[in-house]
């Protein structure tokens, strides 16, 4: 088994108009994939770089052009994307785990592939490694998600390559990945949700040391897939004993839930809902159970007041959703 360390850098419409084909939307069209192999020790044993060449947005959006050390014609001397992406999955081989710096680029790969008529070679559930959440773990610094040049800096790794180039993030990721726990590697997994459950059979429940991840199938509204029952489960992830509420579940500023309970055998759990919605315009529900402490439920506490205050302030009639478990 071999650890695949990617990183992309992609483009996006100058314009501001996403194209569309008979396969769907791409907002972000992959420019650029870089990518680490390394063994089961972590060791970097190989590494794949390509430029791809555009084919639907032909001009760098400003933003871009100001970030990436690239241009256009850099970029025109590229090959085509299903050319690469052939070449860059048979390079990685059969037996890999996927390693990334945050949610982004498997999301990004698969909308690319999909745009471009390819079928999607990944196993579902596509469970991979966010180092971004590992790193955070392992060495908290009060930013949620610290970039990768963020964490190099605290580990004190040397800066030899500029970022945004994908080759030199994904080594700056490979190198980062060496100073984490790697029991981790082994349990802690994020689930992609570019394919989300179709039925209930299918519906995804992730345990990891500290956190359990729970991912719905779609719905066709967004309250009905934030009120699912399975949400309403109380029972705690590690054994089973039912929880004691702390804090009620609560809409955060019409976007996320939130709720805190206790388990007489593993403490203070927080719980998350986020709804999110696919391509396809369905919404699903990611909800996180995960262990915390007395100060993050009285955070937790604290963001339920705020709410209730700035609801009282709404004009008459217009509530945010609050369900009870």
């Amino acid at each position: 088994m071999n650890y695949i360390v990617l990183d992309l850098e992609w483009n996006q419409s100058p314009t501001g108009r996403v194209i569309k084909n008979k396969y769907g939307a791409l907002p972000f069209e992959i420019i650029e994939i870089g990518a680490v192999k390394m063994d089961e020790d972590c060791k970097i044993i190989s590494s794949f770089s390509r430029v791809i060449k555009p084919a639907v947005y032909l001009k760098l959006h400003k933003a871009v052009a100001r970030l990436l050390p690239i241009n256009m014609r850099d970029l025109l001397k590229g090959r085509g994307f299903i050319e690469v992406i052939t070449d860059f999955l048979k390079w990685c081989g059969d037996d890999v785990i996927f390693c990334t710096w945050g949610e982004a680029d498997l999301l990004q790969i698969q909308r690319n592939m999909r745009f471009h008529g390819m079928d999607i070679p990944f196993p579902f559930p596509f469970l991979y490694i966010d180092l971004q959440k590992i790193f955070s773990a392992c060495h908290p610094c009060g930013k949620k998600n610290p970039s990768l040049s963020n964490a190099v800096d605290m580990l004190g790794l040397p800066k030899g390559s500029s970022f945004h180039r994908a080759i030199n993030d994904a080594h700056y990721t490979a190198l980062v990945a060496q100073h984490l726990d790697r029991e981790r590697f082994k349990t802690d997994f994020s689930v992609d949700t570019f394919r989300i459950p179709e039925k209930e059979s299918q519906e995804i429940r992730i345990v990891t040391r500290d956190t359990e991840t729970y991912i719905t199938r779609g719905y066709k509204r967004r309250e009905t897939a934030a009120s699912a029952y399975a949400l309403r489960e109380g029972k705690c992830f590690l054994c089973g004993c039912t929880l004691k509420r702390r804090v009620r579940w609560f809409c955060d500023n019409g976007k996320n839930y939130n709720a805190a309970f206790t388990c007489l055998k593993h403490g203070y759990i927080a719980g998350k809902i986020r709804v999110r919605k696919t391509d396809k315009a369905l919404y699903y529900a990611i909800r996180i159970m995960e262990l915390t402490d007395k100060e993050g439920v009285d955070e937790i506490r604290e963001k339920m007041v705020k709410e209730k205050e700035r609801t009282k302030m709404k004009p008459e009639g217009k509530t945010d959703e609050v369900f009870r478990l």
